[in-house]
């Protein structure tokens, strides 16, 4: 048990290393279509999970505290120590039926407190690029406006191997952002979400360094 943790520990470390180099390397240009303030909920793809953590804590500077549903199992452990680290929360819920108690809190939650949330779009675990309902369903009952988010990369590793093809960008990459407002979105009336940056349609580029 010491060593598993004593493992969990030194792979935490070494992700948030990474993730802070990649922050200190990377250029991102950003494109939007959003006005912040109030609760939002933002909806991404599981393959930009790793970058999202960087996205999400310029995000945090905008807006309301950011909440990112995370899955409880033992990959939600490296998943949430990130996004503290970004200095955002996690809400862990479990897979399958378990996750149906858990939701049912967020839903209450997100009438009665003012944070945004974040979910991955076709997680915890795929099929990949398909959108669940569930950002959709928090949009349309809690009357939030869904935010999507695209990323693309000029230089990166890709996990072929796993479901989404996770992504893990090389420093000194170059990183497109889109962030689009869809405002309340129903759940049976799903948006086409694009899942290359450059393909989202109607954002306007920010100046540089914003």
């Amino acid at each position: 048990m010491r060593q598993k943790k004593t493992a969990q520990s030194i792979l935490q470390w070494l992700f948030t290393k990474y993730l802070s180099l990649v922050d200190r390397t990377v250029k991102v240009r950003w494109y939007e279509e959003n006005t912040y303030g109030d609760s939002q909920i933002f909806g991404f793809w599981h393959e930009d999970s790793f970058f999202m953590n960087i996205v999400l804590e310029k995000l945090s500077h905008k807006t309301t505290p950011v909440d990112v549903i995370v899955t409880a199992d033992t990959r939600g452990n490296y998943i949430e120590h990130m996004i503290k680290k970004c200095g955002g929360s996690a809400l862990r819920v479990p897979d399958g039926y378990r996750a149906f108690a858990a939701l049912k809190q967020i839903v209450q939650d997100s009438y009665e407190k003012t944070h945004s949330i974040a979910v991955a779009l076709d997680g915890p675990l795929g099929p990949r690029h398909e959108p669940k309902k569930l950002a959709f369903y928090l949009s349309d009952h809690a009357e939030e406006e869904f935010v999507g988010i695209s990323i693309s990369y000029s230089s990166c590793l890709r996990l072929t191997r796993r479901w989404d093809k996770y992504v893990i960008p090389l420093p000194f990459t170059k990183v497109t952002v889109a962030v689009k407002n869809y405002g309340i979105v129903k759940k049976n009336a799903i948006p086409s979400l694009p899942v290359d940056a450059q393909f989202v349609q109607g954002v306007r580029p920010l100046p540089e360094g914003v």
